[in-house]
C-alpha cells in the first residue's frame, strides 16, 4: 500500500518565523477555511531520549496570513472537507442562514474542553451552548479551547 506524502508549505509561525510544513487536509468551518500543517519537531520520550515527531495543527487560512503555497507543488490530493456526511452544519451556509455560534462542552476527569457545537472532537450528545454560556465556561481554571475547531480562535479573543 502507497502512502500519499503531504505536499510542503510554507507556515509563518506567531513569532513572525517561517518554516516549512506538510498540508495534511482543508476544512470548512463556520469561521471560515482552515489547513490542517504538520511540522517536524523535537520530543522527549519518556526514556529521555530525543525523537523527531510531527506536530499538526489546524490553522485558520487567509489571505496567505499563516499558510503559502510552495512554488511548483501540486496540492490537488489534499483531502477537502467541504460537506462532511456527518456533519452537514460544516458546509458552506445558504444564503440566509442564521450564522449564530453555539458551544458545546466535554468534562472528563480535571478537564473541561469547549467545542465549536458539531465538532468531530466534541461529544455527540454534548448540550448546546450560547456564547455567554461558552465564555463563562472558558474563564473558569482549567477549562481550554478545542484545537481541532475554531473555539480557541474564536473564544481566546473574547
Amino acid at each position: 500500500m502507497t502512502s500519499i506524502v503531504p505536499p510542503p508549505v510554507w507556515l509563518t509561525l506567531p513569532d513572525g518565523q517561517e518554516v516549512r510544513a506538510r498540508l495534511h487536509a482543508r476544512r470548512w468551518t463556520p469561521g471560515g477555511w482552515r489547513y490542517r500543517v504538520g511540522m517536524p519537531v523535537w520530543s522527549v520520550t519518556a526514556d529521555q531520549y530525543v525523537e523527531p515527531v510531527e506536530y499538526t495543527v489546524w490553522v485558520p487560512a487567509g489571505e496567505d496570513e499563516y499558510v503559502r503555497p510552495v512554488e511548483g507543488q501540486d496540492y490537488s490530493a489534499v483531502p477537502t472537507e467541504t460537506h462532511p456526511p456527518s456533519h452537514p452544519y460544516l458546509a458552506p451556509p445558504p444564503p440566509g442562514t442564521d450564522l449564530r455560534w453555539a458551544w458545546t462542552i466535554e468534562r472528563t476527569r480535571g478537564a473541561t474542553v469547549l467545542h465549536e457545537y458539531g465538532c468531530p472532537s466534541g461529544p455527540p450528545d454534548g448540550p448546546e451552548l450560547s456564547l455567554d454560556d461558552a465564555v463563562t465556561a472558558y474563564a473558569r481554571p482549567g477549562a481550554r479551547a478545542c484545537g481541532e475547531c475554531a473555539a480557541a480562535e474564536v473564544l481566546d479573543r473574547m
